[in-house]
């Protein structure tokens, strides 16, 4: 089993498997970075308690259902856990995710530990950029490890009470519709086209969470020009991913997501700057945005001109 040790140390003596995942020799404080097992998903379920994480819980459950994506765990002496990370490859891109750091373990270098395990990770897996979103509080942390500042992600929330239908623009020949499992071949394809990475797992995984939530658009010759998934929790809408071909798409695809039933409030994460006019549209119907987390990089850049479709939100569970 794969294993890395922490220390205040920064000093740590490496080698490297046959994976490309690097090991490390055990180190002072006697904390072990090992992968994930699945009698350590009750102490899982306590580490998240005590660092009061803000993530929708479910998003752990939906990610372990991804089959390349790994997990793992800093285990203390004692057998407590000290800390976690997960590490999900998506072809050309990685997204490192869910680190987590006990209190009584912070500023021991065993969050720059358990980030170079899932770098190392992904890497092995063939990932060319790794991606995530960080706090305030971590910037400094992946900073030393390579990572660089993209762009903030804003968070646009709509109440109960306050939405707006704005009627669509020109769409000649569109139609929205239910996505069925039926149209994944297509939406894999587009959406690995759009995004540049292949998140077929991860989409698959999202409708089978939230099913009959997801709906597409299609121009007169049958051919998807958008969709957009919406997942429910404790009355909440999240909406994400969403894409569309153009902002009228993406009106229309919003318009309909907003007239279904159902109340609470609806929240987008748009997952950087006002390029595809995502941040106008959704001022139009009323959604009021704060910046969040910053997107940050390590490795190579992908391609930034796509001829897919526009990012209007992310998934509410991945820096994706």
């Amino acid at each position: 089993m794969l294993a890395f040790t922490a220390r205040e140390d920064t000093e740590k003596d490496e080698t490297i498997t046959r994976s490309g995942l690097r090991t490390v020799t055990e180190l002072d404080t006697g904390v072990r970075v090992r992968q994930m097992e699945d009698a350590d998903l009750e102490r899982v379920l306590e580490l998240r308690s005590i660092v009061r994480w803000s993530v929708d819980p479910r998003a752990f459950d939906l990610l372990r259902g991804v089959s390349d994506a790994r997990w793992a765990v800093a285990e203390a002496p004692d057998g407590d856990l000290a800390g976690m990370v997960g590490a999900v490859p998506l072809g050309d891109i990685g997204i490192l995710c869910h680190l987590a750091v006990h209190d009584g373990y912070r500023g021991t270098g065993l969050g720059a530990l358990l980030s170079s395990w899932a770098v190392a990770y992904l890497r092995s897996r063939g990932a060319e950029m790794i991606r995530l979103y960080s706090t305030l509080r971590a910037e400094a942390l992946y900073r030393s490890l390579g990572f660089g500042e993209v762009t903030p992600r804003t968070i646009y929330r709509l109440e109960e009470g306050h939405r707006t239908l704005p009627v669509p623009g020109q769409v000649d020949g569109h139609r929205v519709e239910t996505l069925t499992f039926g149209d994944l071949p297509e939406l894999y394809g587009v959406d690995h086209w759009s995004y540049g990475a292949d998140r077929s797992a991860l989409l698959f995984a999202t409708l089978r969470l939230h099913p009959g939530l997801g709906i597409v658009a299609r121009d007169s010759s049958g051919r998807i020009k958008g969709y957009l998934i919406r997942s429910a929790r404790d009355r909440a809408t999240r909406i994400g991913p969403f894409l569309a071909s153009t902002p009228d798409v993406a009106r229309l695809l919003l318009t309909y997501a907003l007239s279904t039933p159902g109340g609470g409030p609806v929240q987008v994460t748009v997952p950087g700057p006002d390029r595809c006019h995502a941040h106008s549209l959704l001022q139009e119907f009323g959604f009021e945005g704060t910046e969040d987390r910053m997107r940050m990089e390590l490795g190579e850049k992908t391609a930034t001109c796509r001829t897919g479709l526009v990012h209007y939100s992310t998934t509410p569970y991945l820096a994706t």
